[in-house]
């Protein structure tokens, strides 16, 4: 380099060094935001001329949205339910128009229908759910007390000592192995419920936050085509092919999340009922854990059953073997119709996903996000494999067209 092109860089070379020496002293080189920021600043002028410059940015844009949504947690949990609703209500609203009815008038008449079903439910539902857990919490307690006094007590060392096992050594064999395992097994349980209420609680903070929704849900529902239309702008001039995958996998999105939805509140609505019928315990809160669980496949009806076993037998049914039986056929039963009768009348071939691939996404996802990974294992990877099946489809057009052309 010659010395008036070390000159003229030098400037620029002192600049970056004191910026980076500012954040570094500040501590602001550890605030995600700013390495975003700084991150976009310095690709954005090579997205013209550098595929590996466009490929970077979109992969900080992909960063800065699970940052955000990481960062902000609830807080954005109204607006991405009332996207939801805009989302898959729009073909809905279409179809209003065309009736002359106004757009935001359908809006408004769903969104209250919808928070009328809801609140009506809330109602009837959710004081029951609180007082079962309240009274499992309670069971859970007197279930632990109760063996821990029998372990401790003559009556079980004289049960043993017929058999010829010495008092000593049972004693010991308690106090070691069986009470540290009780108390942990109890504590376990314990914590499980603990998460479940924390989590409503976390939610029923957030409260005046979800007063916002319905006012979101209309805005959103009404407005919805033009959002369409930026998003359908921009990704013709700055990706057709992302376009039209997109569009591919619109309808497998849409159809899959819709009926995920309508058939999770069936599936609640009715395993609560039959419950109820057969005089299963905590009914109504296996009901609704029935439906919140159908959306992950095989895990859901197992953490279902399981949850089932446990409820009945801290209920001290006199029947456990056939309460379990009955909940166990009730949940597999319905599964079973929705699997292999319904959904496929429904949704035909559009998501068809391997078992195993199945299985995979959903240990995959549950191991990186948890719960809400699982919920989104399914319809995310029948996205990513509409883009996949895109892709090998471009791969075999390119192949079939090179082998045309080398033919004489």
């Amino acid at each position: 380099m010659r010395p008036p092109e070390l000159f003229a860089w030098l400037p620029a070379l002192l600049g970056t060094a004191a910026l980076v020496g500012f954040l570094v002293l500040s501590g602001l080189a550890l605030v995600p935001a700013v390495l975003l920021l700084f991150g976009f600043a310095a690709l954005c002028p090579y997205r013209h001329h550098s595929s590996v410059a466009r490929h970077l940015l979109w992969l900080l844009l992909l960063a800065a949205v699970l940052w955000l949504l990481q960062s902000l947690g609830l807080l954005l949990l109204p607006p991405l339910i009332a996207l939801l609703a805009a989302y898959l209500f729009d073909p809905v609203l279409e179809r209003l128009q065309r009736y002359r009815i106004p757009r935001w008038v359908a809006a408004l008449v769903i969104v209250l229908a919808i928070f009328g079903a809801v609140g009506a439910l809330s109602v009837l539902i959710f004081p029951k759910v609180f007082a079962q857990l309240d009274t499992i919490v309670r069971q859970i307690s007197n279930f632990y007390t109760a063996a821990v006094q029998y372990l401790e007590s003559r009556r079980f060392f004289r049960t043993f000592a017929r058999y010829g096992i010495p008092p000593e050594l049972l004693q010991n064999l308690v106090q070691q192995e069986l009470l540290p395992r009780l108390e942990q097994v109890f504590q376990a349980l314990l914590s499980a419920l603990l998460s479940v209420l924390t989590e409503l609680s976390r939610i029923l903070t957030h409260l005046v936050n979800l007063v916002l929704l319905p006012i979101l849900m209309v805005y959103l529902m009404a407005d919805f085509p033009k959002l369409r239309r930026v998003i359908r702008e921009v990704l013709q001039h700055q990706s057709p092919a992302a376009l039209r995958v997109l569009q591919q996998a619109n309808p497998v999105a849409r159809a899959y999340i819709g009926w995920i939805l309508f058939a999770s509140a069936m599936i609640g609505l009715l395993s609560g009922i039959l419950y109820a019928l057969f005089d299963i315990p905590y009914a109504v809160m296996l009901g609704l854990l029935s439906g919140l669980l159908n959306p992950i496949p095989y895990f859901g009806v197992l953490v279902t059953m399981g949850a089932g076993a446990v409820a009945i037998l801290l209920a001290q049914s006199e029947q456990f073997l056939r309460d379990f039986l009955v909940m166990s056929a009730i949940i597999n039963g319905l599964h079973f119709i929705n699997a292999y009768f319904v959904e496929p009348r429904v949704l035909g071939k559009r998501v068809g996903l391997h078992p195993v691939m199945v299985i995979l996404a959903l240990l995959l996802f549950g191991k990186l996000f948890g719960i809400a990974g699982m919920l989104l294992a399914v319809p995310t990877t029948a996205v990513a494999m509409t883009f996949f099946n895109q892709w090998r489809a471009n791969v075999r057009q390119s192949a079939a067209s090179v082998s045309q052309a080398e033919q004489p």
